[in-house]
Parts: structure tokens; C-alpha cells; sequence
């Protein structure tokens, strides 16, 4: 629990931002995937927001570590972005959020496998247990009957699962680059190996003229959602480190429910809001705050 309490107002605040930021991103997405097709959308998404970022200025270094940056870009944006966005083409957004709030078990998971300093203790093993029922229950029994909602969970868990590797493989760029530049790297990286796909696989010029709502969502995705977002998220991450930002988790299925049943009229199903529950409570023990508040209700 101590690394949660070094956390001050600044960066709670960060994360709650962030969360709105992030959930907000599956509105935008439930939007745009009904008009354009995934490729296109993360081309555009990463090319709006790379240009974005890269009018700031920044420090100048001799030695870019391109290399980091290109691996960082595939796993934590072109890559992820593609498999959740066609996994929205088969689920609601807002389940897509929820089984988005899967990546503080698989990062601890993969932290505890390719880091010296953040290996798996009692709490996150019980953590990561629950909070995976939970994804289960949410899966539930019908998923193995339906052919397109089994592929499409699948699909956002392997793209969960890309962004938790990224989020320990970044560690290695902090005291190298800022979280500017860090951020601005990868999403230049993400747009020069999305667009080509984009072209070859789906010819965007040939599509239909998007609605103005989808232009809308597409400049909030971009200018808001990816570039602002990122930023805020490597400054958390280089202050608090990978398990405090993936806390934002916590708040993302919860933000990001309540603006698609609102605006885009989906509906959860109950056995969706307890393993969202249930999933909470995983994250809260892996994160160590549950059992650091009944340890200190018991008065021990």
C-alpha cells in the first residue's frame, strides 16, 4: 500500500482525467466503427494525433531509440488499437470496456516475468484470480454458442493484452525521453505501420463520406483520447510506475459504460455489471488497498 499512498492529489487527479479521457475513447470508437472500417480508423487516429504532438517542441537527443519506440508503437497503439476496434464490430463498447479493465492482471503477470522489481506476491496472485472470474462471467456460458461474440471478446483481450506488455516495455524508456517525447515517438512510429496496412487492406479512398458526428469522434479520438491521453499517461507512469497507472482501469469500464448506454442506447446484461464488480475487487486486492482497509477496519 505505500506506493498508493506516495500518490498525491496531482496524480489521482491525472488518473480520474485519464479515465474519463480513456472512456470516452469507446464512445468515440462505437461511433466510428459503424461508418469506417478498423484499419482506417486507427490510421487516421494515429496520424491526427502524431502531427498533434509533434508541433510541441521537445528536447533534442543525439540517440532516439527508434528501435524501442517502433516496438512500443506496434504493441501499445497500432496493434491494440485494430483488435479492439474489430472486436467492437461483435461486442457493445461498453463490454469492450470492461474487458479492458482486464490489464492489470496480465501486466502484473508479465511483469513478474520480464522485470527484477515488480514481482507477484500474495495479493496480486488472489487478485488476478478473481479478477479473472469475473472476465469469465462475463464471457459467460452463451459466448461458447456464439461464434462472433466469442471472436469479438477474444479480439479486445489480445489487444488488453498487447497494451499490458507495452506498459512494462516502456519503463525502459524513462531517463532517456520525456513523457512528451516518449508519447510523440511512438505515435509516429504507430502511424508509419498503420497507414500502409490501412491503404493495401482497405483502400479508404474509396469508401463512402463519413457522417459529420463521425468526424466529431474521429478529432476527439485522435486530438483528446490518443494524444492527450498519452501524455498524461507516461507522466503517471514515470512518476507512479506501471501498477498506479493501470489503477485508471478501475474507473475507465465505469466512465465509459455510462456514456454508451447514455448516448448510444446499449444495454449490459446483470451477469456484465457483477463481473464488472467482481473485476473491481481483483484490481483492489492486486493493487493492495482492500486488504490494507480491512486490516485497518480489524485494527491490526
Amino acid at each position: 500500500m505505500e506506493n498508493a499512498e506516495r500518490m498525491g492529489l496531482r496524480e489521482w487527479s491525472l488518473i480520474l482525467i485519464l479515465s474519463i479521457i480513456w472512456g470516452s475513447s469507446f464512445l468515440f470508437m462505437g461511433i466510428l466503427i459503424k461508418e469506417l472500417p478498423p484499419l482506417t480508423i486507427t490510421a487516421l487516429r494515429l496520424s491526427l494525433a502524431a502531427l498533434a504532438l509533434n508541433l510541441i517542441p521537445k528536447e533534442r537527443t543525439l540517440k532516439f531509440p527508434w528501435r524501442e519506440l517502433f516496438i512500443l508503437g506496434l504493441t501499445n497503439s497500432t496493434i491494440p488499437y485494430a483488435l479492439i476496434l474489430w472486436g467492437q464490430v461483435y461486442i457493445a463498447s461498453s463490454l469492450a470496456s470492461i474487458l479492458n479493465s482486464t490489464s492489470p492482471f496480465l501486466t502484473s503477470l508479465l511483469a513478474h516475468f520480464l522485470t527484477e522489481d515488480e514481482k507477484l506476491t500474495k495479493n496480486k496472485v488472489s487478485g488476478v484470480i478473481i479478477g479473472f472470474s469475473g472476465t469469465l462471467l462475463m464471457l459467460g456460458p452463451d459466448a461458447l454458442r456464439s461464434d462472433s461474440d466469442l471472436v469479438g471478446q477474444l479480439m479486445v483481450l489480445s489487444g488488453v493484452l498487447c497494451y499490458s506488455y507495452a506498459t512494462v516495455f516502456a519503463k525502459k524508456l524513462y531517463g532517456v525521453l520525456s513523457p512528451l517525447a516518449i508519447a510523440s515517438g511512438q505515435l509516429i512510429t504507430a502511424a508509419l505501420t498503420s497507414l500502409p496496412l490501412a491503404i493495401i487492406l482497405e483502400k479508404p479512398w474509396t469508401l463512402p463520406n463519413p457522417s459529420a458526428s463521425a468526424w466529431a469522434s474521429l478529432m476527439g479520438l485522435s486530438f483528446i483520447s490518443t494524444a492527450l491521453a498519452y501524455v498524461i499517461f507516461f507522466e503517471v507512469l514515470g512518476s507512479s510506475g506501471a501498477t498506479q497507472v493501470n489503477l485508471v482501469t478501475l474507473l475507465i469500464p465505469v466512465t465509459a459504460t455510462l456514456l454508451c448506454t447514455t448516448l448510444l442506447g446499449e444495454v449490459l446484461e446483470c451477469r456484465n455489471l457483477l463481473g464488472m464488480v467482481i473485476i473491481l475487487t481483483g484490481l483492489s486486492i492486486v493493487d493492495g488497498r482492500l486488504p490494507y482497509l480491512l486490516r485497518k477496519a480489524l485494527g491490526r
